[in-house]
């Protein structure tokens, strides 16, 4: 769900952004300024904010998964021919058509490759809101382990978040990828 929601905002902010070099250039540190900001030290405030349990690592999670979302989508928009774009210019093309039938299948492979380490990314913010803020999970799983000073317990939950992120990793969106 973290990932659904980071890719919800993501998307069409990074679609705005490659729309409007100048909204980029003004949005841009602040973007990179939420992004070095450890989501760990935000832990407290979605606690008092959302409280414990789900909510607070959903948005962790979408939080982890929005800027690189972000990023890709704004560099894949961007990564359009200049002699095809000046094309969908002659043919008075539209933003919004531009967007729908050039920009995006032009991008979409630098989008889809943002997924793919945003669907890492995304299990390691569930995971580390579960350290945090959750009661059950691989997360709080791997924290009562450390707890018992369970290693054997800790080494297969860290390979079972492994397996797990490895297993996303490699899903294809399609046939011949």
């Amino acid at each position: 769900m973290g990932l659904a929601a980071g890719a919800a905002f993501a998307l069409p902010v990074g679609a705005l952004l490659a729309e409007s070099p100048a909204l980029r250039r003004l949005a841009h540190p602040y973007l990179v300024a939420s992004q070095v900001v450890p989501k760990l030290a935000l832990a407290p405030l979605f606690l008092l904010w959302f409280g414990f349990g789900m909510r607070s690592i959903i948005v962790i999670t979408a939080l982890v998964c929005f800027f690189p979302l972000l990023e890709n989508t704004v560099t894949g928009l961007g990564r359009v021919d200049a002699s095809r774009l000046e094309l969908f210019r002659m043919l008075r093309a539209n933003r919004w058509q531009t967007l729908l039938r050039l920009r995006l299948p032009t991008g979409l492979p630098v989008i889809l490759a943002g997924f793919r380490v945003a669907v890492v990314l995304a299990l390691v913010g569930a995971v580390v809101g579960e350290f945090i803020m959750g009661r059950e999970g691989l997360g709080a799983a791997v924290m009562a382990a450390q707890g018992m000073m369970d290693t054997a317990l800790m080494f297969a939950l860290l390979l079972a978040i492994a397996a797990l992120g490895s297993a996303a990793y490699q899903v294809r969106c399609s046939p011949n990828a």
